[in-house]
């Protein structure tokens, strides 16, 4: 079976894709939102307009946003804090000299930082207070990653991932925004693995979207080319396919495709297993808790990332029936069986997958 057969009609040839489209409004084709920025006005600049791009981090403009508010579930979106908050820049006109005005933009930056780092902590103490109303036997371990406690809501299981995630780089980035200060935002772009989601800037989201889709096409492709039936092609095997998801999920450093796209002893552990684990917890929690109509579009396009599904440029629309598309055709009541969907899913093109559920999948997981 050739991992380029059409098994999955296109978004806009799918009847039950139509359906959901005229759900939601769609978005423009350049509609990828990767932080708020907001702009801020000086004393002089006061009677002009203020400027307010929607992006990543919070909610669309009402003429932009495709979901009704009273729609969106809490039991499926984390808390806002758990993404980077509001970014202020300032406008160049408004500053007569260049000092003034790279002054005011050190001075959001540091704003920035600083609200990001204070979300990392109050995170933190949302995700305590949780743990602490959850039965002892019930609360999350690290030594069982792939546990989600049944008392614990999607947006619950988010919360803990993130809070994870974040903690785990804060010592590092701490150290680097007191050694760097207002140049931070310089030194972040080279060393995008330290920093804490809470804690990163428009650019960088947006140069980290790019990446990954840049990197998940040229895996596809080096893939396809040595193993032309895909998944099921006889000389792939779980190593195969654990480093193929490592560069299509944009797990590994992108220096390591630069070293023949061989990752080191211990990577898989230490990322890609931990990602299969967050997504078996999240897809479970998701059917659950009614997704993917109640998240919120931020949320939507972070989980459409989370599982290797293109955003730049894609609808609302577009984003919701591909992981409507990924919860359908993966899941089953066994835990083995789940798993081996999954593994044939992260290892084709998302335009190639199957369309109906009955499709063939490899005797072994990632």
């Amino acid at each position: 079976m050739s991992s380029s057969l059409a098994w999955r009609c296109r978004a806009h040839n799918s009847p039950r894709t139509l359906s959901l489209a005229q759900r939601f409004t769609i978005l423009p084709n350049n509609h990828f939102p990767l932080a708020t920025t907001r702009v801020s006005r000086t004393a002089n600049d006061r009677s002009r307009p203020s400027q307010l791009r929607s992006v990543h981090h919070t909610a669309p403009p009402a003429a932009s946003r495709s979901s009704n508010e009273k729609s969106l579930s809490p039991l499926l979106n984390p808390p806002a804090s758990t993404r980077p908050p509001v970014l202020e820049t300032v406008q160049r006109e408004a500053h007569g000299s260049m000092p003034a005005y790279l002054f005011y933009v050190g001075k959001s930056y540091l704003k920035f930082y600083k609200n990001g780092l204070k979300a990392v902590f109050a995170n933190r103490r949302l995700l305590r207070e949780k743990i602490a109303q959850t039965p002892v036997d019930d609360r999350p371990s690290v030594w069982r990653p792939h546990a989600v406690p049944r008392s614990f809501s999607r947006a619950d299981w988010v919360l803990l991932w993130r809070v994870r995630h974040d903690l785990v780089r804060l010592p590092c980035f701490g150290l680097l925004f007191i050694v760097c200060g207002e140049f931070s935002p310089l030194v972040v772009m080279l060393v995008d693995g330290i920093v804490p989601y809470t804690c990163r800037i428009p650019r960088q989201l947006r140069a980290g979207a790019e990446q990954a889709e840049a990197r998940r096409r040229l895996a596809f492709r080096q893939l396809e080319t040595a193993h032309p039936h895909g998944v099921l092609s006889p000389n792939v095997t779980r190593g195969v396919a654990r480093r193929h998801v490592l560069r299509s999920l944009h797990l590994s450093g992108a220096m390591w495709d630069r070293l023949g796209g061989v990752a080191p002893p211990g990577m898989w552990q230490v990322k890609g297993a931990l990602r299969m684990a967050f997504l078996e917890g999240d897809d479970a929690k998701l059917v659950a808790d009614g997704a993917p109509m109640g998240l919120e579009v931020d949320e939507l396009r972070i989980a459409c990332m989370e599982r290797g599904i293109d955003v730049l440029g894609k609808s609302e629309s577009e984003m919701r029936t591909w992981l409507g598309d990924w919860l359908r055709l993966t899941a089953a009541e066994d835990v083995t069986e789940r798993r081996r969907r999954m593994t044939t899913l992260l290892m084709t093109r998302q335009e190639n997958w199957p369309q109906n559920r009955d499709f063939a999948v490899p005797d072994w997981h990632l």
